[in-house]
This record gives C-alpha cells, sequence and structure tokens, in this order.
C-alpha cells in the first residue's frame, strides 16, 4: 500500500561533474546497486543520496590517501 501523504524514500543519483556543474544520469533505488558501480567511477562522478554525498568521501579522496601513506 502506497501512502502518497508521506515523501519518498530518498534515492541514490550518479552524478558527472564537469565545470563545477553536476548532471544526473543515472537513479538506483536499492544501496547495493548503487555502491556496486563505485569501483568504476573516476573523480568526474560523484553519488549522491538526497543532499548528502556518498561518494567521493573524505576518506575514498586521493588527498586523504596520500596522507595516510
Amino acid at each position: 500500500m502506497v501512502d502518497e501523504d508521506s515523501p519518498y524514500r530518498d534515492a541514490y543519483r550518479l552524478q558527472r561533474v564537469a565545470d563545477g556543474n553536476a548532471t544526473t544520469i543515472a537513479i538506483f533505488y536499492s544501496a547495493k546497486e548503487a555502491l556496486a558501480i563505485i569501483p568504476s567511477l573516476d573523480e568526474s562522478y560523484r553519488l549522491m543520496r538526497g543532499d548528502k554525498q556518498i561518494w567521493p568521501n573524505e576518506a575514498s579522496s586521493p588527498r586523504h590517501e596520500r596522507k595516510a601513506q
């Protein structure tokens, strides 16, 4: 049963970032699907859920990796 008064759950959005602008190119409705694509992404993409950036995050950024080594 769908409750039309409740907000829908946030989907994961794959966005391509170019020149400071983000364009949504895919939408995923499960975390498993969304997170499965991360190994194939480079710095020109980001994965969002609602207003929160899921990937890359500070822990996965190249700057953070260089500091840890």
